[in-house]
Order: structure tokens, then C-alpha cells, then sequence
């Protein structure tokens, strides 16, 4: 988690006009700026009001009445539902923005009752039926009879097709006799690939024999150096009809590339099982040579499914010319290679950077090899090093061996590597800790280290008992001078979880301890106390907004120049090149806002890209860098119709309204995370930069303008 009790804000429109638009829309009153304010403060405190929702989407200043018809859903399923009339209203409204705004809205809220609205939308305009299928796909099984249906019928708009693709890959089983046919080689390409998407996500078993039948097409079989640079390129920020949300995934040009990339990563062994294992395995051979190092990346993971049978090409991946893919090749090797160091050993050269080798270390550790460098690394003086010895012993399958390992770095100097061992002490034991590792878990509860508490909180929860509230009760009140909310968070659940599991067992003098508590003014605290009884005093998770002039000024410096076309830029400078950011003012004002100024200030100087996932993101923004750090505060959410595309930028999170400095950048096409984390930005140049970009490496700066 990466924030602390005070909440500063986020609320959240997307309210951005079109391009024609700005030339025709008029400038707004007074008034009207003044009541975007409002609404921004609103949603800000997750408290729905009536009066102003009503003022602003009756409003004839078009980007308010977008902003209104969005801010209902934003509020989140327990402040919004008293929204949803108004938004089923709002389906056929005559502006086309507000309407699928309003389609957005119910998925956010998972209206499953607005299932018959949604469903007649899909059939309707093109914008508005492609947050339709999305609202649907949030929905999940229990909109899948209209999801079939639609996709049966067959709509003529590619969006809308690939919006009810992606959002059948929610539902399960996945209905591939209904996906099947978007795979025929006579559609669309964006389309074919958000077929083929929807079957490989979850790898779903049945769609295994298309995969493979589509990966020998010769559009397919005759990959060449021409897809490796195709992508690098951003949309226009608006369409015919408004922002880009929903169309931003129909590119054609790389649908191709996309689609080898899905195909490899369809074929894991745990959708092919042993039936179609052989046939999968021959695609994958001639992908793990494909020109895309996306389509390289994928094709590893799923050999590495395959145990012995992918060796030689795993092996050889270690050697590939892209960094990231021989870290997934090299991640990919725990069950290929045996127990024998002396395999391992050579591939130690192959490169020279901390994850690669760390990454080296752990799967060697999950083989059952214990390579000699390891007893070096839990001695290094960089703490980085510390924390990857720990775990690469936490991946080997000794859960006595680890839990060793992990009581002795019980006693490591920096508070990083104990909250890992913490997590590494008991493995994913189902039953309680014994006794030894229970009282360390106890004594954990006065690390200095808050996320270390944090950690042990959460390990403890597992088995909450009433028995160990004192103690909890001592760790909260600690937790109140610390910089992050973690540890306060992690023990308010601690008491939830122990509540509910184990209230015969508090004594009317627990009890009181528990029900004197004093509310805590974080929302995300209050949140923790939710539904438990013993905390009914506490009040809602609604938290107080700032000043109106504070939301008045957002609105004058970020919201009225994006609408008109004047968006923020930044530059995030790294030694693999420069990344060039546009920034979504009008769509996420108060996460652009955050950005910027931690920006100005100097905080993201020196930080490092702490997480790289390849062929997934790029994360930095983490003062501590192991991933659990923060700027000290935490900002609402704002979610907004714009999707995860190549180079889409996402704030980080550890669970809802939890931003804070962490952000992410996307490699490829992430249609999993749409609604889910705040969009801010995307990427205008630099993709080779990004796609270069590995665990560890450093920001030099980041410049805005």
C-alpha cells in the first residue's frame, strides 16, 4: 500500500470534448465552472448529492453535463447506487457523450438490474453501445445471456465487437462457441485479436485447436521484421465523437503482432493438457523465434509449461537480444531445469543485471538448486541484494527451509528486507503458525518499519483470534505516528477479521478497548471498519473535500485547457531514452494534478522502475523501491472510459483510493485493467525507451510543462 491517513483527493470525470467540439462549444460561465468544482468536491468525498448531479447534467454547457452523468458512477457502488435511475435515464440521452458516460457509469456501479438497459444500448449508437458491452462485461456471468447474444448478432461496428469480445473473456466458463467465429480469417484484424485475447487471457481449454489453427494461417507463419517497429505511434486524443475511449484498441496495423503474441500465450500447458500438448508446443518453438519480443516474451511463459520439452529453447532464450525477454525466459526455467547447480551455473553470464540474476536464483531455488552465489547475496551490503537472496529461498518448495531463512532475517538492519521476511515466515500455510513463529510474528508488531507491521498484521489475519487484539490494539496505536497508513489499515482489518471469526471470545473489557477507539479521519482506515458491529460508531468511509477554491483551480488549470485541447506534457528522463508523456487533464484532474507537482518538486529523481513486468508494465514512483513506499498521503480514484492501450499510463494501487506517486506504464494492450485503476496519461513518443526499460533502472528526471 502506498498512503497514509490523510486523504487528499481524487474525484473524477471524463469529460473530454471532441476536436470538433472545441471549435463550437462555448466558453463556460462562472457558475458553471463553479459547479464543476462542486461535482469534482463530490465525488471527492464519495457523497452523493441530488441537487448538484440534477444542475449539472439540466446544464447546456456539454462537458458539465458529461462530467455529472460520469461522477455517478465514480462515487462507487455504495454512494452511487442512489445515482442509477438517473444514469438509466441518461442511456438515450440525446448527447451522445453524456449517454456513454452514463453506460460507463452502471458498469462501474455493476448494476446487474440495469442488465435489459445495457443490453437494448448495445444495439444502438456506436458510442454508447461500446461502454454498454463494457458496463456488461463488469457485470460478469450474470450478463452473459446478453453478452451471447450480442455477440451473436454481430455488429458491424469493430469497437463494439471487440468491447463484447473482451468482455465475454470475463465470463466463465468463457463462451468460446460464441468467440469462435471472430477468429475466421476473413475478419477484421483488431477484431481477430480481441477474439483471440478473449480465448488465451484465462486460457481457456476450449479454444486451444482455434488458436493453433489460426497461428498456422500463412498471415501468421510469414512474421517478419516489419512488426517489430509498428506500434510506435499514439492515436489522435480525440475521434469524431469525443475522447478516445473504447476504438483506442482498434489499430489493424499490429493486430497481427498482437494476435502471435495471444496465440503464445493461449498454448500453456494448462490449456492444452496432453491431448493438444504436442501441437502446441511445435507453435510455440517457431514463436519463441518470433520477430516481436512480445510475441518472444509470451512463447517462453508457456514453454516453461511444458517442462523438459521447452529446455533447449528456454536455454537459449537467455541469450536473446532483448533484455526482457531473457528475464522471462530465465523466470520461466523453475520447472525445465533440475535440481543439478551445474546446469544452472552456466547461464549465470548470459547477463549482468540484478534481476535477471535474481530472477536466475529463484527459479534455480524453485528446481530444488541452491546455486553457491546465494550465501554471497543474504551477506551483500546493498539491501537489494538481501531482499533477492530471501526471495529466491522463498521460492524453493521447503517451507522449512524458507521458514529458517526467513527468522533470520528477522534481524537485518534494514526494514525492507525484515517486512519480506515477515512475508516468506509462514509460506501460504493454511493451518495456524506454531508457537515459535507466532510469538515472532508477535514481536514483528513493534518493528520500526510500518509496512514490516503491515506485513505481519496481514500474515496474522489469517487466523485472527481474540487472543491477539492486545497486541494488535498496541501495534494501532504505534501505527498513528507513522508516515503511511498501512499498518493502521492492516490492523483495523486485523480487529474486523478477529471480530468475525472469534467475537465469543472478546472479554467485555476487549470489548471496550475496541468500541473506544477513536475514529480515525482516513477514509481508507474507516473503510477497514466497515460492516463490523464492534466499530459501528465509526463514521462512513465519505471523506471532507478540500476548499471549493481548490477544486475551482483545478478546473481553471487542468479540466477548461484539456477541453480545449491544451493538454499537459512530461518527460521522463531515463539512460534508455527519453519517454513523452500527454497527460489527461480533463479526464483524471486531480491524478495529473498529483503527478505534476510531485514532479515539480524533484520526488521522482533518482527513483528506480522498481517493477517491470515484461510484455505487462513499467512501475516506478516508490521512494523506498521495494513497492510499498508513498508520497505520505493518498488520493481518491478517477476512473474514466479511456483503456489501457500500448503506453497507457495507470496510478498504482494497492486497493481502492489508494494512489499516491506510484504509477505504470503499459507495454501492450491491457484491456484486464480498464475501470480498474485511473488512466492519466499516455505515451506520445519513446516506446523504444519504454520496451528497453528493466527491473532497477533509474528516472533521472521528470520534466513538465
Amino acid at each position: 500500500m502506498r498512503s497514509i491517513a490523510v486523504s487528499i483527493a481524487a474525484s473524477a470525470f471524463a469529460a473530454s470534448a471532441s476536436l470538433a467540439q472545441q471549435q463550437t462549444v462555448r466558453a463556460p460561465s462562472e457558475p458553471e465552472l463553479g459547479l464543476y468544482a462542486g461535482l469534482m468536491a463530490m465525488t471527492d468525498s464519495r457523497s452523493f448529492d441530488k441537487a448538484i448531479l440534477d444542475n449539472a447534467v439540466g446544464s447546456s454547457w456539454t462537458p458539465l453535463r458529461t462530467a455529472g452523468a460520469l461522477a455517478i458512477g465514480q462515487l462507487g457502488p455504495v454512494h452511487g447506487a442512489r445515482g442509477v435511475p438517473m444514469l438509466r435515464a441518461l442511456l438515450v440521452d440525446q448527447d451522445v457523450l453524456v449517454a456513454s458516460n452514463a453506460a460507463y457509469g452502471l458498469g462501474l456501479l455493476r448494476d446487474s438490474a440495469s442488465i435489459a438497459a445495457l443490453a437494448l444500448a448495445v444495439d444502438g449508437r456506436p458510442r454508447v453501445a461500446r461502454e454498454a458491452a463494457w458496463a456488461l462485461g463488469e457485470i460478469g456471468n450474470l450478463a452473459g445471456v446478453s453478452i451471447g447474444r450480442a455477440l451473436r448478432k454481430r455488429s458491424a461496428d469493430d469497437a463494439t465487437a471487440m468491447q463484447l469480445l473482451l468482455a465475454a473473456a470475463k465470463l466463465r466458463p468463457v463462451p468460446v462457441p460464441d468467440i469462435r467465429p471472430y477468429l475466421a480469417t476473413g475478419n477484421k484484424l483488431a477484431v481477430q485479436w480481441a477474439a483471440a485475447y478473449a480465448i488465451a487471457r484465462f486460457r481457456a481449454p476450449d479454444g486451444v485447436r482455434d488458436l493453433i489453427t489460426l497461428a498456422n494461417e500463412p498471415q501468421f507463419v510469414r512474421a517478419s521484421s516489419a512488426d517489430v517497429r509498428q506500434g510506435e505511434f499514439a492515436l489522435p486524443n480525440s475521434s469524431a465523437d469525443g475522447p478516445v475511449t473504447a476504438e483506442a484498441y482498434v489499430i489493424p496495423q499490429v493486430a497481427h503482432q498482437r494476435m502471435r503474441a495471444e496465440i503464445a500465450r493461449g498454448l500453456a500447458k494448462q490449456a492444452a493438457g496432453d491431448s493438444l500438448a504436442e501441437q502446441s508446443i511445435v507453435v510455440l518453438l517457431r514463436l519463441s523465434h518470433d520477430p516481436h519480443p512480445h510475441v518472444r516474451i509470451n512463447a517462453a511463459r508457456s514453454l516453461g509449461s511444458y517442462g523438459a520439452r521447452g529446455r533447449g529453447t528456454l536455454v537459449a532464450a537467455t541469450r536473446d537480444p532483448d533484455a526482457n525477454v531473457r528475464i522471462a525466459a530465465v523466470q520461466s526455467l523453475g520447472t525445465v531445469l533440475d535440481s543439478i547447480p551445474a546446469q544452472w551455473q552456466p547461464l549465470w553470464q548470459n547477463d549482468t543485471s540484478l534481476m535477471y540474476r535474481s530472477s536466475l536464483l529463484a527459479s534455480a531455488s524453485r528446481a530444488g538448486a541452491r546455486m553457491p552465489v546465494l550465501s554471497d547475496w543474504m551477506r551483500h551490503t546493498d539491501w537489494h541484494y538481501r531482499a533477492a537472496a530471501l526471495n529466491a529461498i522463498g521460492s524453493a518448495t521447503d517451507q522449512a527451509g524458507v521458514t529458517r531463512a526467513a527468522t533470520a532475517m528477522l534481524r537485518d538492519a534494514d526494514g525492507r528486507v525484515r517486512a519480506a521476511a515477515y512475508g516468506f515466515l509462514t509460506g501460504n500455510d493454511t493451518l495456524p503458525p506454531p508457537a515459535s513463529v507466532h510469538a515472532a510474528l508477535i514481536g514483528g508488531l513493534a518493528d520500526p518499519d510500518f509496512y514490516a507491521r503491515a506485513t505481519v498484521l496481514g500474515t496474522l489475519s489469517r487466523h485472527a483470534r481474540a487472543a491477539d487484539v492486545p497486541s494488535v490494539l498496541a501495534s494501532y496505536a504505534k501505527s498513528l505516528a507513522d508516515s503511511g497508513n498501512d499498518a493502521r489499515i492492516a490492523a483495523i482489518q486485523y480487529i474486523a477479521a478477529s471480530w468475525k471469526r472469534d467475537s465469543a471470545a472478546f472479554t467485555p473489557a476487549l470489548r471496550q478497548q475496541v468500541t473506544s477507539l477513536r475514529p480515525s479521519g482516513d477514509p481508507l482506515v474507516r473503510a477497514a471498519a466497515e460492516s463490523v458491529s464492534v466499530l459501528a460508531s465509526w463514521p462512513s468511509t465519505s471523506g471532507n473535500p478540500r476548499p471549493p477554491s481548490w477544486y475551482l483551480d483545478l478546473v481553471r488549470t487542468y479540466v477548461v485547457p484539456a477541453l480545449r485541447g491544451e493538454t499537459q506534457r512530461a518527460t521522463i528522463r531515463t539512460r534508455r531514452g527519453d519517454i513523452l508523456l500527454e497527460l489527461f487533464g480533463a479526464d483524471a484532474p486531480i491524478t495529473v494534478w498529483n503527478f505534476m507537482n510531485l514532479a515539480r518538486t524533484g520526488y521522482y529523481r533518482g527513483t528506480g522502475f522498481h517493477r517491470v513486468v515484461p510484455n505487462f508494465v513499467a512501475q516506478d514512483g516508490d521512494p523506498r523501491d521495494d513497492g510499498n513506499g508513498g508520497p505520505g498521503y493518498a488520493i481518491r480514484d478517477e476512473m474514466n472510459p479511456r483503456r489501457y492501450e500500448r503506453g497507457a499510463v495507470g496510478m498504482a494501487l494497492s486497493g481502492p483510493d489508494t494512489g499516491g506517486s506510484q504509477y505504470f506504464i503499459t507495454h501492450s494492450p491491457q484491456p484486464h485493467l480498464d475501470g480498474h485503476y485511473t488512466v492519466f496519461g499516455r505515451v506520445l513518443r519513446g516506446y523504444s525507451a519504454l520496451d528497453a526499460l528493466v527491473q532497477g533502472d533509474r528516472i533521472l528526471s521528470i520534466e513538465v510543462q
